[in-house]
């Protein structure tokens, strides 16, 4: 009677006039399940949902074996679920030196924490502004913690902050229709993750970085095979069970990895013999 009462309550509402009616919009931490109370309606992006748990996987990109999975409620980011696969990594005495990751996980305590061994890889953000100056056109020197515009002024910045260029010099601006429509000046927000932004756009430039950044295909193929046998549909009820099953699919999955490593090496020893 509860979870029906909630369910109630969360999908319709009572109008002024005092009829009921089918709620608008979507309650928050909406309960979609009769049977299982942790799935929540998920969004990866304005046109692509989905409803349950998401499935996470960490694949060692030397040898194919995914070192650690994750289960998360649809509604929770992503990030969150790094904090579980950096105990499994501790308890491997694995030490990660390249990361290769979607923008999802930037916020995680593996990015957050890591150390100066542990390259980030990770495709950058695309800065639209309209037909306007991108915050890619101002120059930030990070040793003297300043910004410079395209017209060559000059401010100080504090990372997590935002930089507010005086109005009267906007305004005389010979640059100023390509800059900002604002009448108090152009404003340029500086990240706490800035640094990182902008090192993984400089990677980004350059040929070597582009491959780097195509190596994730590998992990991506990993989570592949596992959706493909683990099925899309939650087999037990609770992030708890449909871990132990994402685990468990996980380690059929090395096993085929092992069983194409042990062939290969006996074909190899073979032929050389």
């Amino acid at each position: 009677m509860e979870t029906a009462r909630l369910i109630e309550a969360q999908d319709v509402e009572v109008d002024a006039h005092g009829e009921i009616k089918l709620r608008t919009g979507v309650a928050k931490e909406r309960r979609i399940s009769i049977e299982d109370e942790e799935m929540r309606h998920g969004r990866k992006s304005k046109t692509q949902l989905f409803d349950g748990y998401k499935r996470h996987v960490l694949r060692d990109l030397d040898n194919g074996l995914v070192r650690a999975v994750g289960v998360t409620r649809a509604n929770i980011p992503e990030a969150s679920v790094t904090d579980a696969i950096a105990i499994d990594l501790k308890c491997q005495k694995v030490n990660l030196v390249e990361l290769h990751i979607d923008r999802a996980y930037l916020s995680s305590s593996l990015v957050k924490n890591r150390t100066q061994e542990l390259t980030v890889y990770c495709k950058a953000r695309l800065v639209r502004n309209g037909k306007l100056f991108t915050k890619t056109a101002f120059t930030l020197d990070w040793d003297n913690q300043t910004i410079c515009c395209p017209n060559q002024v000059t401010l100080p910045f504090a990372i997590g902050g935002k930089v507010q260029f005086p109005k009267h010099i906007c305004a005389s601006c010979p640059l100023r229709e390509s800059c900002t429509t604002s009448r108090t000046g152009r404003s340029v927000s500086i990240h706490p993750d800035e640094p990182l932004f902008q090192e993984l756009k400089q990677r980004q430039l350059t040929p070597a970085g582009r491959t780097k950044l195509r190596e994730r295909v590998a992990a991506l193929a990993s989570l592949s095979h596992i959706g493909r046998w683990q099925g899309d549909q939650a087999r037990y009820v609770g992030t708890r069970k449909n871990l132990f099953d994402l685990r468990r699919t996980a380690v059929v999955h090395n096993l085929h990895v092992l069983a194409k490593i042990f062939t290969h090496t006996t074909e190899h020893s073979a032929t050389s013999s």
